[in-house]
């Protein structure tokens, strides 16, 4: 698992080759395993292969332009209605996907959409999403075209860490 941490980053180049349909399973599954507040699991996925939909979630925010070269995009929503704490369930499935895909082999990152301007409602209407669900992020998954460095230990800033009280 260190490996999959110490190996996740930010990528926002992809291939174009399409992901293999067992690693997507395998990206997918990581979901099934996640804690949730109260157990009210208030999570969907939505995965997105068509390259026209694709196009458009990339034109969203500023942030998303490189999503439509990505293989599949997996939107994440919530139901705030089930539970209050949507953003943190929701947040745990989003690195689960991200950890995962690093452990395929390929690469991804977080798109924010919720309260970022005109995003979520745009994303809304593009994939047909129900007013009672909230749009959290984007994930983009694709094969990654420039590889970058693993993080390096000595990089860790080890002040962010408190023993027992804040001091």
């Amino acid at each position: 698992m260190i490996e999959a941490i110490k190996t996740r980053r930010a990528h926002r180049e992809f291939l174009s080759d399409p992901i293999p349909e067992e690693k997507l399973r395998e990206i997918l599954m990581a979901t099934a395993f996640v804690p949730s507040a109260n157990a009210k699991y208030p999570w969907e996925l939505i995965v997105v292969k068509d390259a026209q939909t694709k196009e458009l979630l990339s034109k969203t925010t500023p942030w998303a332009t490189f999503a439509k070269d990505a293989g599949v995009i997996i939107v994440v929503v919530g139901n705030e209605e089930d539970s209050a704490y949507w953003i943190e369930d929701c947040s745990i499935v989003a690195e689960h996907l991200w950890l995962e895909t690093t452990n395929q082999g390929l690469g991804t990152c977080w798109v924010q959409i919720r309260n970022h301007g005109t995003a979520e409602a745009d994303v809304k209407d593009i994939l047909n999403i129900p007013e009672k669900y909230r749009v959290l992020c984007l994930m983009p998954i694709g094969v990654i075209a420039k590889p970058l460095p693993e993080h390096e230990e000595e990089n860790i800033d080890k002040s962010k860490i408190k023993l027992e009280k804040y001091k």
